[in-house]
């Protein structure tokens, strides 16, 4: 069974889980495909490609949350999977500044990832509206971390436990409060963590964390409840 598909378990639960992710891949192709068609007279083409781009990166992830399948954690440049996620955040009226260089090899599963990312984009964009994002990368002990980090009005310490329970929701939010819930999950089921901070200065920031990698690596699936052992 594909793995975004295998997590969630049996029961009602499970069926909300997938809905919530369906409907989120779905708005983002529509607001990609928004973007790409109003706004194609006034874009560079590159930016034109890369948006493009962006809508098919959507779509696949689309298909492979229906798809059916084996999947093994492989290596993946973290720069090229956080794109698709910032074009659609930006097409959605939100500054990103993005400052992840080319060459930051993580190993996890490539498509959870970049959901990841887009629900923290899409959790910034909601909740901390009209704050610029800020996305970075450390490396560190074996271990990369992508922060995604805001100027809104930030989190208190009984909150920042408290945003990944299963129906939390925030004050602007009128979701599900599934997202940073699933968020967790997907990340923590590939061996990494994910966190939140207040933010120096104000604001908050999350930090998505996987082992770091070198590039070809890849490891077929891990009995439940292993982690994989970091590359060198």
């Amino acid at each position: 069974m594909h793995r975004t598909n295998g997590y969630r378990g049996a029961g009602a639960d499970g069926f909300i889980e997938l809905d919530h992710e369906l409907r989120a891949s779905l708005f983002g192709i529509e607001a990609l495909a928004a973007a790409f068609s109003e706004q194609r007279a006034d874009v560079p083409a590159a930016e034109l490609g890369r948006l493009a781009q962006a809508i098919a990166s959507e779509a696949q992830r689309l298909r492979l949350m229906l798809a059916s399948r084996d999947t093994c954690r492989t290596s993946f440049d973290l720069s090229e999977v956080i794109r698709p996620a910032i074009l659609m955040t930006r097409a959605r009226g939100v500054e990103v500044r993005e400052a992840v260089p080319p060459g930051m090899w993580v190993q996890g599963f490539r498509e959870d990832a970049a959901e990841v990312v887009l629900a923290l984009l899409d959790n910034a964009r909601v909740h901390a509206a009209p704050s610029a994002v800020d996305i970075r990368a450390v490396v560190h002990a074996g271990t990369t971390t992508l922060y995604i980090e805001d100027r809104g009005p930030g989190i208190t310490d009984i909150g920042r436990h408290a945003m990944f329970k299963r129906g939390r929701r925030g004050a602007r939010s009128s979701g599900s409060g599934l997202g940073l819930f699933i968020a967790r999950r997907l990340i923590v089921e590939q061996g990494g963590s994910l966190t939140a901070e207040r933010r120096p200065g104000g604001g908050t920031s999350f930090g998505l964390s996987l082992p770091s990698s070198a590039p070809g690596w890849s490891q077929r699936p891990l009995p439940e409840g292993a982690r994989p052992a970091a590359a060198s």
